[in-house]
This record gives structure tokens, sequence and C-alpha cells, in this order.
């Protein structure tokens, strides 16, 4: 296919990729830009690589994909470290990659059958997981001395994934070994910063070679313009004339196509739509397009089912990425339904919620779907499962009423008690604020109907515990925690005595983790370490565990080594993992190691640059070793995430304070009060500030708050200072 070259855009597009690491490329569908693109970066000085950015064509990375697999080829031979280093990103984005490279074995999150799977990863995890990947290939593009600029076309179509990572790597990469050409064919394309070009239409002159030599030049105009000047529609178009269908100006460009389809037989017609689909429906051919728009809709979605297994199990062989175009495309949304089932059990295992909610969200919404099936189907439990995230995910006003409709539908299901305890877990945990009550009134009705309905299940002993355990969270969370750890041990026990050491080991470890924090709660310092001991015995490589060590033995005196370790081994086992950096710039912190908690402060920020916790604690550092501007810098950042943070706006009064600011100090300290009114540091120092002001009688006001809420010494001696000064 002859591709043309759009002379008008070329030095536009070289100018926007020069200046910009993002360029996102405006064309209508069948604009074909890429010779255009490939003439204007001839002489860019990186590497042009052309990819298709359809994730549902090629995997929830499409767009990376090929880079990803040429990286991992070269590093496998020549620096195999980069692959170790990184294996823990690696893997668990891509989770049936192996490498000999891999030295650490996967969690239980990741081995446990897909049944016992109740743990899944946080939504923030995404983010760590795209990070490690980023600086994965960062290494790989500066060891190998490659730069490289990815046009990618169909970006409309990436996934939510492979735009965020995009947006990682322009964060991470200050070297630019990377630049970016999105061509977007549907207006849908918006990065912030990015530079846009508008490709516009082919000019008559530039199209001449798809005509023959013999057309009338009039024949020529009438089919440029029905076709907009698209070269696809302009090639669709000649096949019509030349078919005997004319192009003529009371016939749109559709009705021409659909003209010449009906001059076809049904069997040619049948032909060229299977063709179609078995060529992923390439939307080059906008004959075959219009054809699978108009003809037998059932024949095509038999055709798509019968491409999705065989794509899927190509997946499975480790032979292609995860491609759910066909599953996607069958128009029956209940067979549809069906398809996306295990595609959807993939993403969700991984932690992409963001691509899986991409197209699962309309159909959760979807009433019919909601009720779909006989309640104990692999369909019912992909929106238990949705479910499960939403709730996670802060939206229980989805989450909770579908998990209501599919009691009251399904109230004999095998998943009730799995609906059951989500209900109880939403209103215990993650609903704000929490309603104890209702948790209570789930877990029991749990616990009642397992009882009554399951006690000849094979796995009624697992799923009672399961909800044991639910129950137990909320008695701790009702300070009742002889009842908690009563219910967490007693299970334990029950589960080792019925299954062994060696099924269920997910759950079980769950069962002493929970016994682990009650007993932490409790202040039982050195049985909760006992228990989270066990836990990590049973899934060391689960690094979050190690994080809670990390915390555990911060807290008890001289274990501070201990502690320091159990968070490199934390950081050591997650992709990256700013919440162990945070924890442990706290311990070094708390040790004098200022530069040291810097560093992990540093650390923590650039994997989630918003992190008001390092900004806050980043800034009181800078304050302590009397660098107030950067400290202001750190906090002003800080409350653009938390503007209403009392500690926050009382740390900003007392940097501006530093500076000799008095009127930004002051109005950041009454903000400090206005959020809470009892804040007595705030207080002190507005007395101090206002006292330096001349507004004795003020100061000693807020003086005297400030004894009143807190009581200390320094405040004490605050008030005494104005009060000596109001009687000389």
């Amino acid at each position: 296919m002859v591709d043309f070259v759009q002379s008008h855009a070329l030095a536009l597009i070289s100018e926007a990729v020069g200046a910009s690491t993002i360029t996102v490329l405006k064309a209508d569908k069948g604009m074909a830009p890429q010779a255009t693109i490939a003439t204007a970066l001839a002489d860019c000085g990186s590497d042009v690589e052309f990819v298709d950015g359809d994730w549902q064509r090629g995997g929830y990375l499409a767009g990376f994909q090929n880079l990803v697999d040429a990286a991992l080829e070269w590093t496998t031979k020549e620096c195999p470290d980069l692959i170790e280093k990184h294996q823990q990103s690696l893997k668990r984005l891509f989770p049936l990659l192996s490498s000999s490279a891999f030295t650490v074995p996967k969690d239980l999150t990741n081995t446990s059958s897909k049944e016992e799977r109740t743990r899944f990863y946080h939504h923030e995890y995404q983010n760590k997981l795209l990070v490690g990947l980023a600086e994965y290939l960062l290494e790989y593009a500066s060891r190998s001395g490659l730069r490289f600029v990815l046009v990618i076309d169909r970006a409309s179509e990436m996934s939510p994934t492979a735009l965020n990572l995009i947006k990682v790597l322009r964060r991470f990469d200050s070297e630019r070994h990377f630049r970016f050409v999105l061509v977007d064919h549907s207006n849908a394309v918006f990065i912030e910063g990015a530079r846009e070009v508008d490709l516009g239409c082919y000019p008559i002159d530039e199209l001449v070679n798809l005509f023959k030599p013999n057309m009338a030049p009039q024949k020529r105009r009438s089919i440029f313009e029905a076709a907009r000047g698209n070269p696809l529609l302009v090639r669709a178009l000649i096949t019509c004339e030349e078919a005997g269908i004319p192009v003529v100006g009371y016939l749109s460009s559709n009705a021409a196509i659909d003209l010449h389809l009906a001059s076809l037989s049904p069997e040619e017609r049948s032909e060229m739509l299977r063709s179609y689909v078995e060529a992923d429906c390439n939307p080059a051919d906008l004959i075959a397009q219009r054809n699978y728009e108009t003809f037998d809709h059932e024949y095509a979605d038999g055709l798509h089912a019968e491409m999705h297994r065989a794509a899927f199990e190509k997946y499975l062989a480790g032979k292609s990425p995860l491609v759910t175009f066909h599953a996607l495309s069958v128009r029956n949304k209940f067979k549809r339904l069906e398809l996306v089932v295990e595609p959807s059990e993939i993403l969700k295992s991984i932690g992409l919620y963001d691509t899986w909610f991409s197209y699962f969200g309309e159909m959760f919404a979807d009433p019919e779907l909601r009720v779909y099936g006989t309640g104990n189907d692999a369909v019912n439990a992909v929106f238990i499962n949705a479910a499960f995230v939403l709730y996670s995910l802060g939206c229980g006003r989805v989450s909770v009423p579908y998990l209501d409709l599919f009691y009251s539908k399904f109230p004999s299901s095998r998943y009730t008690p799995t609906v059951l305890y989500a209900q109880s877990m939403t209103y215990a945990r993650y609903q704000q604020p929490v309603n104890l009550p209702l948790a209570e009134e789930y877990a029991l009705r749990n616990l009642e109907t397992i009882e009554r309905d399951f006690r000849d299940y094979d796995k009624y002993h697992y799923i009672k515990v399961f909800a044991e355990n639910a129950y137990a969270y909320i008695k701790a969370r009702q300070g009742k925690f002889d009842e908690a750890l009563k219910l967490c041990t007693e299970g334990k026990a029950r589960m080792l005595e019925i299954y062994g050491d060696n099924r269920f080991e997910l759950h079980q470890s769950i069962l002493i983790y929970n016994t682990s924090q009650v007993y932490e709660l409790v202040n039982d310092l050195s049985r909760a370490e006992k228990q989270l001991g066990k836990v990590i015995a049973y899934d060391p490589c689960y690094g979050e565990y190690q994080n809670d060590l990390g915390n555990l033995l911060s807290k008890i005196p001289g274990r501070e080594v201990d502690a320091s370790n159990a968070y490199a081994r934390a950081i050591e086992l997650c992709p990256p993992y700013y919440e162990a950096h945070l924890n442990r710039a706290g311990l070094r912190k708390r040790l004098g190691d200022t530069q040291g908690a810097l560093w992990d402060l540093e650390r923590a920020l650039s994997i989630k640059p918003e992190e008001w916790r390092a900004l806050l604690e980043k800034g009181n550092i800078l304050l302590s070793i009397g660098n107030p501007s950067d400290a202001i810098e750190a906090y002003i950042a800080a409350a653009e995430v938390v503007p209403s943070h009392a500690d926050l706006q009382s740390n900003l009064g007392l940097a501006y304070s530093e500076l000799e600011k008095p009127e930004q100090s002051i109005a950041h300290y009454q903000k400090a009060l206005d959020i809470n009114p009892r804040h007595a540091p705030a207080h002190n120092n507005l007395a101090i500030e206002l006292f330096n002001a001349k507004q004795p009688d003020a100061a000693l006001e807020h003086a005297n708050q400030a004894v009143d809420f807190a009581g200390d010494p320094d405040y004490e001696a605050t008030r005494n200072h104005i009060r000596m000064a109001l009687a000389s």
C-alpha cells in the first residue's frame, strides 16, 4: 500500500518532536501519516519505531510491548543484573514472564488458587509497577546507548495503563532517551504539556498516484471531495467506481460502499466478513469494515468467539500478549460478558484496574448483566470481584447496591458468603465514617448463612473461618481485642487441623497476620513480633509484611537496626515501594540521620510525587536544619493535596516566621486554628508572632489557650513572658 507524505506537516512535526517529549498528532482515521512522520524525523538523531497502540489487539501495554520485548532480549544477554534489579516489577506486570535472572519467588497473592485469592493489590500498586518498568526501560536505554522516538499509531485506543506509563517515563527521563509521537485518530488523546499538531487533509495533488491516469479530472475531484481528502476512503470509492457504482453528489460515501456491497453475493460477503475478522478487523479496508458493520452479526460473533479462544490459548502459552479485541467485539452482550471473564480476572490479579474498568464499568452498569447467570457462574464471580475492588477504591456507593442486589437475586449462591463478607468489610473498614453495627449485622448474617446452608460444602470450614476473620476485624475495631484474638487463633487452629500446613496457605497467613495486628493494638509487641515472624515464614516474599515488621520493630527500643533491615527487605521485595521509604525516613530522622531521611523522602516522592506525608516530613526536616525557604516549598506542595491539615498550616506559619514574614506567618497560624481550634502549637506560635507585632492582649489570649489545651512548659514560658511584658 502506498503511503503518502504531507509536505506541509513536515516542519511542524519535526519542530514539535524536537521541543517536546510528547507530541500528539491529530489525524482522521485513514490518513496514514507514517511516511510523513518518517520523513519529518529522518534526521532527528534517534531511532524511530512505529508501533500500534490499540490495547485490545496488542495487550494492555500495546505501544510498549515491542520495546519491552527488545529490552528483555538485550538485557538477558548483556546485563541480566538489570532484570534481577527490577524483577519484582517485571514479573508482576507480566505474570507469565520467566527469566533465569529472577531470584525471588512469587508471593502467595500470585500463586494461590483463584478461589482463595482474597487478597488483591491496592489501586496505587499499579503506579509502583509502572515506575519500576520505566526505570528498567531507562536503564536499558542508557546502557545500550539507544535513543528512541516511539511513534504510536491509534493512540486513542491505548490502554489507560500504557498512557500512564508515558507520563511516568516523561517524569523520570531527564536525558530524553524516549520521545513519543501519539497518532490520535479520534481527537481523544489529551496529555497536559504535550505539543499538538493537526495533520489536516491531503491536497489532491499528493494523492494523484491513487487514481488511474485515464480517469477524468472531474471524476477524480468528485471522489476526492466525497472522501474528504482521506486516502483510505479514496481507495474505497475508487473500488466502488470500478465496480460500476458511480460516485456522484447524491450518494454519500457510505451509500456508495453499501450499494457496492449490495452487488455482491451473500457468499462473497460472508467470505469477506470471515477474512476481515481473522485479520483482527484491519481498519485499512473500509469496504470490508462496512460489510462487517452491516452483515450477519451472529456469524461475526461466532468468528470472534473462536478467535478469542485461540488468542487466549496463545497468551496462556506465553506466545502473545493478552488480546481482548475479539471478546470485546462480540455484539451479543451476554456472550461478550462470558468471554471477558478470564481477561478481567488477569487484569484484576495484576492490579491494572484502570484498564479493566475502561470496558467493565459499562458492563457493571448494565441492569441485565448484573443479574445474568445462575448465581454460581464465573460471570457472577467477576462482578463480585469488581465489587471487592470498587469498595476498596472508596466506591461503596457503587459496590454496596450491587452486593445487595446479588444477595436478593441469588440468596442460595455459592458466592453468598463472599458477598456478605464484602458487605461487612465495606462498613467496617472502607466506608467513611465506618458503621460498625451494620458491619457486625452483615458478619453475623454471614455466619448464620454458612452454618445453615454450607455445612455439607467441601470447603465449609474454610469459608466459615474466612467469615470469622471479618468478624474478628470488626471486634478489634470495637475494642474487643480478646474476642478478636480468640476468633483468629481458634480459626487458625481449625484450619491447621483440617487442612494442614500446605492448603489455603494465603488465608492461614492472613489469620496469623490479623492476630499480630491485634497484639500490636494492645501493645503486646513481643507477641505481635512472634506472630508476624510466623506470617513471614508462610509468605516470605510478600514485601508488605516486611514493611509491617519494620514499623513494629521501630517501636521497640534497641531494635532500630532490625527495623531498618526489615524496611530494606521490603524495598527489595516490592516494586518501588514509597511507603517503606517513608517509614524508614521516619526511623532515620529519629536516629539523627538527616541526610538518610531526606534521601528516603526524595525516593518516596519520585515514586509518588503527590505523597503529602513525605512532603510534610521533608519540610519539617528542612525547617529543622535551617532551610525555611525550601521547607515552605515542600509544605506548599503538600497543601495542594491536603489544604485542611492543621499541623501543615502551623508549620508553614513557623517557616514564614523564620524568614521574618509575619503577615504570612500569622495567616497560616490562623488557618491552622480555623481547621482545629484546639491546636496548641498554633496558638503558642501565633501568640509569639502577635506579641512581636505589638498586639500583646491578643497574644495573651492565644497563649492562654495554648496552655489550656496542652500545658507544655514551653507554652507556660511564652505566657509568662507576655504577662510580664503587660505588667511592666
